[in-house]
């Protein structure tokens, strides 16, 4: 019995895929906070594995360019020290997730197991897809019937909100830009699952068409901005991997198949936009076509008259008229977080919710709040800390060696894995050619989406920052097995 649970508690496979669930609640406003002592206790587990690592394994210096990444856990907690006591133990809890994040999350573990190590990757992928599927689909019957309401978050200072409001689905989720790229990962990671499962990615199972379904009415109704640029960036990417795979074609006319590719995806594109708003439309006349439909039951013969004169008027869906600004005021937020940066530039400020546990809109001492305009300092309140970009968060809570650190190990990091495909054993047709280049384009769109929302780091409990780093691992993995496997 004490073997089976020390096996348990010391998997780091298992780990994963937990504080994934917790994660993902972590953003279910209307859980009742279900997550929070999990969430600790998970916390406490990876450390225990971050030092068991450290000390014994060593899987974290096994990984690409790992050295960069254990200078970055070195550089914040720098930071943490220069900032201390202030924002303590905050800053201290960002350490730790941090280095849980690129130390034991991404490494892959090469040592083990092939099968295992695919195995698990396949539960990690369902679970997530499943629990996405079950929340979202709840999410659009929330929309059906018109249901909203506002609920408290964990902390007792927040209220968030739920169902249809603000003419965009929240849902069951802290936004519905957050819901949307979740869906959005739910629908990769079931191309992957296919590809691992059946060798080919076109193969779906009813299950994950009905979950490409549920995510899509999803999409449309949360009308997310983020989840648009990261299609986007998916769709260029395949785009130009094909006028690249058209170069590489000796046998065919070059130009006639560039073309070709071009026509295509552009037909797809203005298809898709155009499909995408009738859908929005149709979509927007069911809750009040419910709406009578249930006032026709309800009251009967009197409801019945009444109703065939009135006019059904549908829903609005879109971005809130008051934040109409391009960026939905996301500028001014980075603005007041580099301008209160730049008092401490080179090491950061190690958390930039400077109003936390305040009295009297009081901030701590280690920003100078009268060099700050009154703008900066009403952003920096409104913000909570969330810069709503990875790189501007980078730079605000690590300073600037903690950007130049993150900035060379994405270069090396995204050059080798470019080079592969231009100059490596692949080809579309292989399984596990087709997971790496879904991978890599994949990875590519979320470092564009993280343009305008902070995920990937320093965003402390991000199941989306989890995933992509479990698969920046995944993809060094099959960059190895690349290497030694010949492509047919």
């Amino acid at each position: 019995m004490l073997r089976k649970v020390s096996s348990l508690v010391n998997n780091v496979n298992l780990f994963k895929i937990v504080t994934l669930v917790i994660f993902i609640f972590q953003n279910v406003p209307s859980d009742f906070d279900i997550e929070n002592i999990p969430m600790k206790i998970a916390f406490v587990w990876g450390m225990y594995l971050l030092a068991k690592d450290f000390f014994f394994e060593k899987n974290m210096f096994k990984e690409k360019f790992s050295y960069l990444l254990f200078a970055l856990c070195v550089s914040f907690g720098i930071t943490v020290l220069l900032n201390f006591p202030f924002q303590f133990p905050y800053t201290v809890y960002n350490l730790g997730y941090l280095m849980q994040t690129v130390l034991l999350v991404y490494p892959f573990q090469f040592n083990k197991d092939e099968d295992q190590q695919v195995k698990w990757l396949t539960h990690f992928n369902d679970i997530f897809i499943v629990i996405l599927f079950v929340l979202s689909l709840v999410s659009l019957i929330y929309f059906i019937f018109d249901i909203q309401y506002w609920v408290i978050d964990g902390t007792g200072n927040h209220w968030l909100r739920q169902g249809f409001l603000e003419n965009r689905l929240f849902g069951l989720f802290t936004s519905p830009n957050f819901g949307a790229i979740l869906g959005l990962l739910s629908v990769f990671m079931s191309v992957i699952n296919n590809s691992i499962k059946r060798g080919d990615w076109k193969q779906f199972t009813p299950f994950y068409i009905a979950n490409l379904i549920v995510q899509y009415f999803y999409y449309i109704l949360a009308n997310s901005r983020g989840t648009t640029l990261t299609i986007f960036a998916l769709f260029m990417g395949f785009f130009i991997y094909q006028i690249f795979r058209s170069f590489q074609n000796s046998t065919q006319n070059k130009s006639r198949q560039i073309g070709k590719v071009i026509i295509v995806n552009s037909l797809l594109l203005f298809t898709i936009v155009s499909v995408n708003n009738q859908v929005e439309k149709v979509a927007a006349y069911i809750p009040p076509i419910v709406s009578e439909g249930l006032n026709f039951f309800d009251q009967g013969e009197e409801s019945k008259s009444s109703t065939g004169s009135s006019t059904i008027s549908p829903v609005v869906i879109q971005h809130s008229e008051e934040d109409s600004e391009v960026s939905s005021g996301r500028f001014t937020i980075w603005k007041a977080g580099v301008d209160a940066t730049l008092q401490r530039p080179f090491f950061g400020l190690g958390d930039i919710d400077i109003y936390r546990n305040t009295k009297n809109n009081e901030t701590i001492n280690h920003i100078d709040m009268s060099k700050l305009s009154q703008q900066d300092r009403s952003e920096l309140k409104r913000a909570q800390g969330n810069m709503h970009n990875t790189y501007v968060a980078i730079f605000t809570k690590g300073g600037l060696f903690a950007l130049v650190i993150v900035g060379v190990f994405g270069c090396f990091y995204l050059f080798s894995h470019l080079m592969t495909i231009v100059r490596g054993n692949i080809s579309f047709e292989s399984a596990m050619s087709q997971q790496y280049i879904i991978i890599f384009v994949m990875i590519l769109a979320l470092l564009a989406e993280n343009l305008v929302e902070n995920h990937i780091l320093f965003a402390n409990r991000n199941v989306i920052g989890h995933i992509f780093w479990v698969y920046a691992g995944y993809l060094n993995y099959l960059q190895a097995k690349l290497k030694t496997t010949k492509v047919r």
